[in-house]
């Protein structure tokens, strides 16, 4: 079989929950998750020399998730957030600035990984500094494909940076709240998702696939030929940080591979809703896990392609 290869760029951090520390950051959890998928997989980012720093290396090793590329230093300190659960159920972050990955550096030799890699995947919170910023930027310019999880975490973004990665994109990942954010930014009045979509792609015509995730009410695939919904899972959700995180990690997976939207978003869905049902962003599994998950749970695909 040929090798696949992602890079995921971007943040890493230890959560600070209400029950302990767990590692974190977006990109990633991608990462980890599509490791688990059996997808080779690195994650470029940075920490300090510090205990911390140092807790995030063997948990990475722990995990099974290459360190080679996540780089050490003197600079700033490992990063940290508090994440906090209000009675509703929604997740708010309070993260620290100037920290280690803010100050992730260009090498020639990070440019000849995404070169080689199939796709690299990003946010915009790693663009908050000038540093990491310019990195990311002169990589991208040379991925195969560029999947932009977008990723919105107040107060570090602005209407112009994420137009900008916008431009670059070509498969979109985002939630309801980011669409209506970049919605309000294009001036569309409408609460309707697939009009403010409509929109956008008409805007943002380079981007080919978007994957929109809604919560409670499932998930949506939009190409140029395709629409696709998947529902959620009825399942008793326990903890939904790091949720459309593996959902997006799956799909890739399955893409990948050749497998067909449908198949990807089932899968997709299929690991976000075990990793809701688990503590943290990143719990130990492995595919035997899902399938009692999903034969405990009595759950079946169940996409529908809307037109193709």
């Amino acid at each position: 079989m040929e090798k696949m290869e992602v890079v995921c760029f971007g943040e890493i951090l230890w959560d600070y929950m209400e029950n302990g520390r767990r590692l974190g950051g977006a990109p990633l959890n991608v990462c980890y998750h599509l490791s688990k998928m059996g997808i080779e997989s690195r994650i470029v980012s940075q920490v300090g020399n510090d205990k911390d720093g140092n807790a995030i290396l063997s948990e990475l090793e722990r995990l099974g998730i290459s360190s080679e590329l996540c780089t050490r230093t003197d600079r700033a300190p490992t990063s940290t957030v508090k994440v906090v659960h209000d009675d509703a159920g929604d997740v708010s972050y309070d993260i620290v600035d100037d920290i280690a990955w803010d100050y992730i550096n260009y090498s020639e030799a990070l440019e000849e990984v995404v070169k080689t890699a199939d796709m690299t995947v990003f946010g915009s919170l790693v663009g908050r500094h000038k540093t990491s910023r310019d990195t990311l930027l002169k990589l991208l310019a040379h991925s195969k494909l560029k999947v932009f999880d977008v990723n919105l975490r107040p107060p570090f973004y602005d209407k112009d940076y994420i137009f900008f990665l916008l431009q670059m994109t070509d498969l979109l990942k985002l939630n309801m709240d980011e669409l209506y954010q970049i919605g309000h930014w294009m001036e569309i009045s409408s609460d309707n998702y697939r009009e403010i979509i409509h929109h956008l792609r008409l805007r943002f015509t380079n981007i080919g696939e978007i994957l929109l995730t809604r919560g409670e009410r499932g998930a949506v695939y939009i190409s140029e030929k395709t629409v696709c919904e998947v529902p959620a899972h009825q399942i008793s959700v326990k903890d939904t940080v790091g949720s459309g995180d593996s959902f997006l990690a799956a799909f890739l997976a399955g893409r990948l591979r050749g497998r067909d939207v449908r198949d990807s978003l089932d899968k997709a869905s299929l690991l976000s809703g075990y990793i809701a049902t688990r503590q943290g962003a990143c719990p130990i599994y492995n595919l035997k896990d899902l399938e009692d998950f999903k034969s405990n749970n009595k759950l079946s695909g169940g996409c529908n392609i809307i037109n193709d």
